[in-house]
């Protein structure tokens, strides 16, 4: 069975490794390049080690289209693919399935694992569905939904979905050459919206309205994509890379965003009274451990706005 894989990404590395490793497939591996330099380095490396064909995209019209319609593919998954296919464009009857990382079909769009951690969410989730015209909008053939645990962060969960797709992967190729038909999974009940690229108000701490919760939440979501969510100090970025709440009761009646501890601690009041732990900022162009707070000017009873 030949099995083909687009990408520009490297969590397609542990999926084409699995498959690869099954006698009964043929894996044929479209990359499109990362605007990461290390990303395809690894990519590449982990292709020459394999010895897995792959194509590597020049120019999307002429290189993806082609690899489609002559690879006479029995299936292909995408897993993280820039552009929009365009399947009018294709004339082979290969079925094509997108692997996407958020639960649908409430969190469409290209960064979902962001919101679903953003957003709090208590499950967080991937689906496989069939890929059409419509961004995010083909039937979902399979899902796997986990606990939003509080030590996640962004990158974690990517590379955990990389590993439990290859779950539903393997179902669906197996019902393919079993020549059964896909079971539909019913997603009718729930909400239906698109998530955009997060832009700079998305990633920015609202000490007056957002609480300690919400805080912790978008400090995960955009850890280490972004070096943490952004909050101003003397009109300066700060990134707070981590943060959780602990139990104080300094200066209870201060205002949001205060400074209650800079002494080998630092720690943040929230507008809900409770108290930020945060361990590692990213200042001035630097990694600087809570500890070193002070020294690097953040001043106890200052603000955070």
């Amino acid at each position: 069975m030949r099995v083909g894989i687009i990408s520009d990404s490297d969590a397609l590395i542990p999926l084409v490794y699995t498959l690869a490793g099954q006698q009964s497939l043929q894996v044929y591996l479209y990359y499109s390049p990362s605007s990461d330099p290390f990303v395809n380095k690894k990519v590449l490396e982990f292709a020459r080690q394999t010895r897995i064909p792959m194509t590597e995209e020049r120019n999307k019209d002429r290189d993806l289209y082609p690899w489609l319609n002559k690879g006479k593919y029995d299936v292909c998954f995408v897993i993280g693919y820039k552009y929009r296919i365009r399947l009018e464009r294709l004339v082979c009857q290969t079925p094509l399935f997108n692997i996407h990382f958020g639960s649908l079909p409430a969190f469409k769009g290209p960064t979902p694992v962001f919101w679903q951690l953003k957003y709090g969410a208590e499950k967080i989730g991937l689906c496989i569905h069939y890929l059409t015209e419509k961004l995010d909008s083909g039937d979902v053939v399979w899902l796997k939904e986990i606990e939003n645990r509080e030590h996640y962060n962004c990158k974690q969960v990517s590379q955990l979905f990389s590993q439990l797709c290859i779950e539903g992967v393997l179902l669906i190729i197996h019902f393919i050459m079993k020549g059964i038909s896909l079971p539909v999974i019913d997603r009718g009940a729930f909400k239906n919206a698109y998530q955009k690229r997060p832009a700079l108000v998305d990633v920015k701490i609202d000490w007056q309205q957002m609480g300690a919760v919400e805080i912790c939440n978008l400090v995960r979501a955009c850890n280490p994509w972004n070096k943490g969510a952004i909050t101003s100090y003397k009109g300066q970025d700060v990134k707070l890379m981590d943060a959780r709440i602990i139990l104080s009761k300094e200066d209870v009646g201060c205002e949001a965003g205060t400074i209650v501890r800079n002494n080998g601690e630092l720690h943040i009041r929230c507008k809900d009274k409770q108290t930020l732990k945060v361990n590692t900022l990213f200042f001035q162009e630097s990694y600087i451990p809570s500890y070193q707070a002070a020294l690097a000017g953040l001043k106890k009873g200052n603000l955070f706005t």
